[in-house]
């Protein structure tokens, strides 16, 4: 081995993305798309596996199911943007004894359904029972009966994704899921990684409903441009997470740790909802001028961002 080659993941800054030889190809023969694929695939496999330890791997998939939902709101016809999820989500009030919680509506159940896909771990026993509480009742049992096969994993995941939207012509995004959920146990993953809905193309979404044309070529496309731009999103939040991790020794509040480890698992947080009175997952208290104070705190020091432009129910994120 080269001892002067850089390797692909070593250390919080070295990320490294896919060269120009895969992301701008001399020939776009179905082909050359296949093995480019594979290539970008085995790349972002590196990075998703994080033998460094340093990527938050958690943030990554919550902002990816974030980007996946925003586009399956796109394919039913319905506009809600990033910022329209994340009201939808944060100011709805949680379910607590006695209260059922506010409903997140259309956007925010997108967003719900595939924040939950991403948090399954594939290497418990009861992962298909949680798969049957985010998609459509019978729709999981019935097409992964069909099976998978054989095959790369692209070719098992395109295999799944033509049954499920032909099968169930109008449930688009949990087709997406099971494919996604496909790819990651062909890989080896231990949770589906939202990959293929932001970078499928409508037209390649109905021509594979109607059963128009081979499958596999438009699947290996859309994952090809879903690992680069996986890939950088990783390595930007890498890079972030590092800032954040390194500052975390000047933080003094009461339970800064705890409220460190939700920027680093959530796509946004809003201090009313997440940090106060109680930080989510913990049994750590946080008054609400300490969960805003923490919040302005870490926007000076340049490692968290204020996601709203308001002056008021602001959430921020890494």
């Amino acid at each position: 081995m080269n001892p002067t080659a850089n390797p692909i993941l070593s250390d919080t800054k070295n990320i490294q993305l896919l060269p120009r030889w895969i992301t701008h190809p001399q020939d776009e023969t179905s082909e050359t798309v296949a093995f480019l694929s594979g290539a970008a695939l085995a790349m972002l496999d590196i990075v998703v596996r994080d033998p460094g330890g340093t990527l938050p791997s958690a943030l990554l998939r919550d902002r990816l199911a974030l980007d996946a939902a925003v586009a399956c709101l796109k394919l039913e016809g319905r506009s809600e943007t990033a910022p329209d999820i994340r009201d939808a989500v944060c100011l709805a009030r949680p379910v607590r004894l006695g209260w059922a919680g506010d409903a997140l509506g259309p956007a925010g159940e997108m967003f719900a359904a595939w924040r939950r896909l991403a948090r399954i771990d594939l290497t418990l026993p009861g992962w298909k029972d949680r798969l049957g509480k985010v998609l459509p009742a019978s729709m999981a049992e019935t097409v992964l009966e069909l099976g998978a096969g054989a095959g790369t994993p692209v070719r098992q995941a395109s295999k799944i994704l033509a049954a499920g939207l032909r099968e169930f012509p109008r449930e688009e995004a949990a087709a997406l899921m099971l494919a996604d959920l496909t790819l990651a146990r062909a890989v080896g993953w231990d949770r589906p990684v939202p990959l293929l809905a932001t970078h499928m193309a409508r037209r390649d979404i109905r021509a594979i409903a109607d059963g128009e044309g081979d499958v596999l070529p438009r699947v290996h496309r859309a994952i090809l441009a879903a690992c680069d731009g996986v890939i950088r999103k990783a390595a930007d939040l890498d890079r972030r997470a590092a800032k954040l991790r390194m500052i975390a020794p000047k933080l003094r509040a009461k339970g800064s740790d705890e409220a460190l480890s939700l920027f680093l698992s959530h796509d946004a947080v809003s201090p009313s909802g997440m940090l106060s009175p109680m930080i989510k997952g913990t049994a750590v208290a946080m008054t609400d001028r300490a969960a805003r104070r923490l919040c302005d705190r870490l926007v000076d020091l340049g490692v968290v961002r204020e996601l709203t432009g308001r002056a008021t129910f602001r959430f921020y994120g890494v």
